[in-house]
């Protein structure tokens, strides 16, 4: 249904994470945009890796150098959680780098420690975004990133693991429970998450996060503050608890990250699992057994998950604000976006699903995930304090999975601990 430095050309890609970061590579001292260039670029992705999207990014890198032969893309591959911990320190002492990509539910936070310089002008000019850009901007309302790609969360089940134990595919989540219990029994994963404060709890938070959007829970009020402890709010905490009492969690569930349960899908150890579209084209073409459909529905009869993604801005030290500003109209552009589809994931501007790739029995995939993120998903408005509330999550997770704490226990720790 949905769905250490080497060289690409004259692309020079950092594999490896840097121990320091600099504003641009080089030639910090210039302000010569017209001249040969070096631009330091942070991305979560190693584009040396054999999956497709990795594949899609190494080819735009090299594209993009081809028609910009005076513009040179230093990349260094950072963690999410790196990201964090690393932006504001640089920010601080003036060395950002020139291009950041960041999770769009944690832009508000990022600009708040001035990590951004606000976009161009010619941003505005850029009016077929397929989802509004207005949040991504600094507390000066100024928009300080852009789109690069869309998401949401889906259902992913190992259809040859389901058949083995006689279950159908789950449509509300106490079926997964029970379904996942099952499962756990014939020796798999029930359902696969992950309490672990790595990348900072991405999994256990994107979860999180569509499942508040399914039963209508604003995650925080107009003061910024977390106020998801509320009766719609509990029944997420409720899901958990009754997961854990069918045994459809693993003990390995304490310190599971985003990509524990992925590779766990993909070598078919794990029966089902609530991730990102993004990860659909990878997954099933590791393991066909994959499949994926609509979030189970809350009590409500929702299965509308939220809209996120990644964004790109320039970094508010770098020395090349035009430099860095054409590289993300490229990375953006409906060229770079039809190669970035190939890797399934979904591009942010209508005019790319203009481009021939997007009439070829190829793009199918990418069009159902398009087509289901739009039909599926809303976006709304994130708190300055994401990463808080992210990891109160994890924290109290582990509590109810070690000390068998309640869902009221849960949801009380979650937003106390973001509140903090």
């Amino acid at each position: 249904m949905i769905k250490a430095a080497s060289t690409l050309t004259a692309v020079a890609l950092a594999a490896a994470l840097l121990t320091g970061c600099s504003g641009s590579s080089g030639d910090s001292g210039k302000n010569n945009d017209d001249g040969p260039v070096t631009l330091t670029y942070w991305d979560f992705m190693d584009p040396s890796q054999n999956n497709p999207r990795a594949a899609a990014l190494k080819q735009n890198l090299e594209n993009f150098h081809k028609e910009n032969p005076n513009i040179t893309v230093q990349l260094s591959t950072v963690s999410f959680g790196d990201m964090i911990s690393r932006l504001p320190q640089a920010a601080a002492a003036g060395q950002t780098p020139d291009v950041v990509k960041m999770f769009a539910p944690v832009v508000p936070q990022i600009a708040a420690a001035q990590v951004y310089q606000p976009l161009p002008e010619e941003a505005k000019q850029i009016t077929d975004w397929l989802r509004p850009v207005d949040k991504l901007a600094d507390k000066d309302g100024k928009q300080v990133a852009v789109p690069y790609d869309y998401r949401t969360c889906t259902l992913y089940y190992n259809d040859k693991i389901l058949k083995q134990i006689g279950a159908a595919v789950p449509t509300t989540w106490d079926q997964i429970a029970e379904v996942a219990g099952k499962a756990a029994k014939a020796g798999f994963t029930g359902f696969g998450t992950g309490f672990s404060g790595v990348d900072n709890s991405a999994i256990i938070s994107t979860f999180f996060d569509c499942f508040m959007s399914e039963v209508g829970q604003p995650i925080s009020n107009q003061d910024g503050k977390a106020s998801f402890n509320t009766e719609k709010g509990k029944e997420f905490a409720d899901f958990l608890v009754k997961l854990k009492k069918a045994g459809g969690m693993p003990p390995s569930v304490v310190g599971d990250q985003y990509s524990t349960v992925a590779d766990g899908l993909q070598n078919g150890t794990v029966a089902m699992s609530a991730l990102g579209t993004e990860r659909l084209l990878t997954l099933q073409k590791a393991n066909p057994d994959i499949k994926s459909a609509t979030l189970p529905k809350t009590s409500n009869g929702s299965d509308t998950g939220s809209t996120f993604g990644w964004t790109l801005g320039i970094g508010a030290g770098s020395k090349h604000a035009k430099a860095a500003w054409k590289f993300i109209q490229y990375m953006t552009s409906p060229k770079a976006g039809a190669l970035m589809a190939t890797g399934g994931e979904v591009p942010t501007r209508s005019s790319t699903f203009q481009e021939p790739y997007f009439t070829t029995p190829a793009a199918k995939t990418v069009l159902d995930v398009s087509n289901f993120v739009k039909d599926h998903s809303e976006p709304h408005i994130y708190p300055d304090n994401w990463i808080a509330i992210a990891g109160g999550l994890a924290n109290a997770g582990q509590q109810l999975y070690l000390n068998n704490s309640s869902a009221d226990d849960f949801m009380k720790s979650a937003q106390d601990a973001a509140n903090k």
